[in-house]
């Protein structure tokens, strides 16, 4: 078993639609840790359209903080390989690349890389014109659970023209094992197997049914589409994305 790499999570508690308590916290800690996942990289919610001002955005990073404080002395004292960093998942909205400099939202871990996600129906020239604008910027977006969006979906050679353009794209764990049959299925086997995913994650939400484990579906990839492009995409590229790598 590797050491599991998990990017995109909603564990800290109190903030977004994730954790609701501190003891749901820790307790999405433990099955983290329990799964194999030794570093783990909280992506609350950074939608622009919840703030009402500059000062609601303010004090919701002020809660993230507080509850990034007790994520890191929980693990320092429970799990000393354990790491943790922090970022957003952020909504794609126009001023997306002004919230990112006034540091209203984060990247993850402070570093080039912005895990952006969309909304459900978006189109697929929105997408490539949001992934061109992020790009200019000097920064690498990383899509967001790419198995919910119609557009992609309906045409899966769009997932290698984003990569090709510089993105980098993103899969939900639950997904790979959900979904068996049906559209999402059919997309999910199609970008799989033509190596099309960069990174899995678990997208956690709560220790019930969006949980934080990574290596049912691990097993799974290593066993349909090899061990080499599992390792890659559950630990080596999201390692080398908090370490802010650009080769892997």
């Amino acid at each position: 078993m590797f050491d599991l790499v998990d990017i995109h999570c909603h564990a800290l508690s109190n903030v977004d639609d994730g954790a609701a308590d501190e003891e749901t916290m820790k307790s999405m800690l433990d099955t983290a840790y329990n799964d194999g996942i030794r570093v783990i990289c909280f992506t609350p919610h950074f939608k622009i359209y919840e703030f009402r001002d500059s000062e609601d955005i303010k004090n919701y990073n002020i809660l993230i903080n507080k509850s990034y404080e007790l994520a890191c002395s929980y693990v320092n004292e429970k799990y000393a390989d354990m790491t943790l960093f922090l970022g957003n998942e952020i909504m794609y909205h126009d001023e997306m690349l002004d919230s990112l400099k006034s540091t209203a939202c984060r990247s993850l871990n402070n570093g080039s890389y912005i895990l952006v996600e969309f909304q459900p129906t978006v189109t697929s020239f929105d997408i490539e014109n949001a992934v061109i604008r992020i790009l200019r910027k000097g920064y690498i977006p990383i899509i967001a659970h790419i198995e919910r969006y119609s557009a992609l979906i309906k045409k899966p050679e769009l997932v290698y023209e984003l990569r090709n353009m510089g993105a980098l794209t993103q899969v939900n764990a639950t997904g790979i094992l959900k979904f068996k049959f049906g559209k999402i299925a059919r997309f999910l086997k199609t970008v799989l197997k033509k190596k099309q995913v960069d990174i899995v994650a678990s997208d956690a939400h709560d220790n019930s049914i969006f949980t934080p484990k990574l290596s049912k579906s691990m097993l799974f990839v290593a066993k349909h589409y090899g061990e080499k492009y599992a390792e890659k995409i559950f630990c080596k590229v999201p390692k080398a994305v908090l370490n802010n790598e650009k080769n892997f």
